[in-house]
């Protein structure tokens, strides 16, 4: 298997992954509506929403690959914010 490939699984997975996760995130914030719950939805939203965007970018070919590493890195940034956020709150 190439390493281009095997790179798109990988996305592939983190996006379906952090779609299922967010899932089940969302039923627990519709159960017991907090700030908190409805923070870790959007995190694992937001992994689903970088594994669709850099599986496609690579898959496609459209970006370059400093062009994804920012793209990555700007998610891993919000990522980390909302996180962050979370934490904080009573």
């Amino acid at each position: 298997m190439d390493l281009g490939e095997l790179t798109n699984a990988a996305f592939g997975g983190i996006a379906v992954f952090g779609a299922l996760l967010a899932a089940v995130a969302i039923a627990a914030w519709r159960r017991t509506p907090t700030v908190r719950m409805a923070l870790v939805a959007l995190a694992f939203l937001l992994f689903a929403a970088q594994g669709v965007v850099v599986g496609v970018g690579l898959f496609t070919s459209g970006l370059s690959l400093s062009d994804l590493l920012a793209l990555s890195a700007g998610f891993e940034a919000a990522l980390l914010a909302v996180m962050f956020a979370a934490t904080l709150l009573r």
